[in-house]
Formats: structure tokens, sequence, C-alpha cells
């Protein structure tokens, strides 16, 4: 089954890109046309405020989700660190069993009890993606990370570049209501692009009610998200 760190697994991408963030709890301003950076000040905006978001070091997120090699739903479970490279995801239901953990130095996965450390490739296209993941990519622009630029593609989207190398970052379409409607990570093999449903509110913050990636992939309704501000705990990377 494929199990999405918003992504295909396994991740074929080597690149190991290690980006600069705006210091934690440091606001700056985004690099851009104004029109791109007003689409994601509004989109940061309606699902919570940039203070929210760029105080936020991880984040927590329950979902009912379908994939197509599954017959029934699943319950999928994703603490991401929002600050630094760090991850876990639960997947369950009466037929598989799935968890996996990574963080900056290593990672690995347990498939129906089958335990598999991750090579230096599938560790590296995971740190990798992790700059520019959708979640990674809402506290980024909070904290109006100078890193990234944008540029506007149409009355409603923009696009996201690296600001010295020009790596592209993803592109986001937006609602009139702040709300996300299309996001894509890239155009790259392990690239993946989702359609979003109405906002819905999770306490402080808002995330849209279900995604969908387009080429009929991994689909989920979410059921509760929560953002943290303290420490990701260690433990959430054992096995």
């Amino acid at each position: 089954m494929t199990i999405p760190s918003q992504r295909r697994i396994p991740c074929l991408v080597s690149a190991l890109a290690l980006m600069a963030f705006a210091a934690p709890g440091v606001l700056a301003d985004l690099q851009g046309d104004d029109a791109a950076i007003a689409l994601a000040n509004d989109m940061v905006a309606a699902m919570g405020g940039k203070e929210v978001w760029a105080k936020a070091v991880w984040m927590h997120v329950k979902e009912r989700s379908h994939a197509p090699s599954q017959r029934l739903p699943l319950a999928h479970q994703a603490w991401r660190g929002l600050q630094v490279p760090k991850a876990r995801y639960t997947t369950e239901n009466a037929d598989v069993s799935y968890r996996q953990a990574w963080d900056i130095k290593a990672g690995w996965r347990v498939l129906n009890g089958d335990y598999l450390q991750f090579d230096e490739e599938r560790h590296g296209g995971e740190v990798d993606f992790w700059h520019r993941e959708i979640y990674t990519m809402y506290h980024r622009f909070a904290v109006g990370d100078e890193a990234l630029t944008l540029t506007s593609t149409g009355e409603r989207g923009f696009k996201v570049e690296h600001t010295e190398t020009g790596a592209p970052m993803g592109t986001f379409t937006v609602g009139v209501d702040g709300g996300i409607l299309v996001w894509s990570s890239g155009s790259g093999e392990d690239d993946v692009t989702y359609v979003y449903g109405p906002l819905k509110s999770f306490g402080d913050i808002k995330l849209p009610e279900w995604g969908a990636q387009t080429n009929g992939g991994w689909r989920f309704n979410y059921l509760d998200a929560t953002l943290y501000t303290s420490q990701m705990p260690d433990d959430l990377m054992k096995p």
C-alpha cells in the first residue's frame, strides 16, 4: 500500500536540500510580488493567523483516509515537525498496520511487523520533501521565510521558489475566503497534487475539511488537528 507524507512512498528523491528558515519567533517579510504575497498571507490568516502558525513547533493530525489498494478506510495519524525536519506516521485498518518515523539523522518503517531501516536515498528524500511539504510551508509563510520567493501565476494562484537557488517549492491556488484550493509540491516523479475542501475549525486553527490527490490516490478527511509550541517528544522517533 501507499502511505503518504503528502507524497508517494518509497521516495526516489536523493537530494538533501537543507535550507535556512527564519529564526523561530522572528517574523520577516516574504519575497516576491505583492499579489502572490497577499494570497499567502490571506491563506495563513484564514487558517488561524501568522502568530499561531509562526509559533508552532510541531503539529498532530488525525484522519480518516482512503487508499486505492485498501478495501477499508484507514485510521491515519501524523506528527510533523514544523521548524525542524522530523515526522512520525501511523496508518492502520483490519488488514494493514504501518508505522514510520524519521528525523535529520535516520528513519525507519514497520509494515505488518516487518522492520526496515531507511537507506540514504529514502532518508534523504524524506528530509528533502519536508522543506516543501504543505504544513511546513504554512509555517514558513507565517514567519515570512526570506528563503522563499513567491510569484503570481494567475488571479488566485502563485508559485514558490527558493530565493537563492531558484529551486521549485510548489504551487498554490487560494479561494476568495483564503482557503487552500489546490496545492502541488512540484512536477517531479515523487511530487503530488491535492485538491481541498472548505475550511473547518479545529480549535485555534482551520484546515480544509478534506483533501484528495488528483491522480486518484490518497484521500482523507481531517478528524482532529492541533499545533504545539513545545518540543516534539523524542519518544515519537522510537519504533
